[in-house]
């Protein structure tokens, strides 16, 4: 069936985003504020929190409360780690965040989006982040809104992927069947695996270098390959 829809994942698919970036945000706020702490120590800081979020079910929290309240506590729980009282400090955290965040696109976004739009294909954003986080991202990275068709957000529909609802709400807004939609993500799970659970045809984008290990999932290094898929 013909594709009618093509749909990307927001962090390391549009711009890049992991673990390693956060910690060096982190690190430049913290510096902003006054307060010096190597990125070893943010790191350990970081994994510490993380455990204790686990333990807490903390990630339970995603989406269902308001952006600023979850990285509030998120950002306290790493502040805990680094023994540095965590209110005040916090929420200067979360309102300086993106002052301090590259967002550039990578190289090809713009001239794929804009290829697709040609195509008269439908475009949508399926991402695990707020819709208030997306919209200043997109607007660092100069990509407009209006550039995508629906744009899905974890507090959108108060789901996160794979969750089955998430993919499901971003194909009904714009009409279409899942077996008529492409979905473009670098997690095998979160987005390869959660597109394909519901129907949709899935490919993994591993731009970083990491190669899958099963020779049956559908691979590309850049978003300029997904035209061998828009078929």
């Amino acid at each position: 069936m013909r594709t009618k829809a093509v749909f990307f994942d927001l962090g390391n698919t549009l711009y890049k985003y992991d673990n390693e970036i956060e910690v060096k945000v982190f690190h430049r706020v913290l510096l902003s504020l006054g307060i010096a702490k190597s990125l070893g120590e943010i790191n350990m800081a970081r994994a510490r929190a993380e455990q204790e979020a686990e333990d807490l079910d903390f990630a339970s929290l995603y989406g269902k409360i308001s952006g600023n309240e979850y990285w509030y506590r998120w950002f306290s729980l790493i502040l805990k780690h680094l023994a540095i009282p965590s209110d005040k400090i916090a929420r200067l955290i979360c309102s300086r965040w993106f002052d301090h965040l590259d967002c550039s696109p990578f190289p090809e976004v713009k001239h794929v989006l804009s290829r697709l739009r040609q195509m008269g294909l439908k475009i949508g954003l399926v991402t695990n982040a707020y819709e208030e986080e997306i919209s200043i991202i997109l607007g660092k990275a100069n990509l407009e809104l209006d550039m995508f068709d629906v744009i899905v957000g974890t507090d959108t529909v108060k789901k996160t992927k794979p969750d089955p609802e998430i993919f499901k709400y971003a194909l009904n807004k714009l009409k279409v069947k899942p077996e008529e939609a492409l979905f473009i993500g670098d997690s095998i799970n979160d987005d390869y695996k959660g597109a394909e659970n519901v129907g949709m045809k899935a490919v993994l984008l591993e731009r970083m270098g990491s190669k899958t290990k099963s020779v049956d999932t559908r691979t590309i290094n850049s978003l300029e390959e997904i035209f061998n898929f828009c078929i």
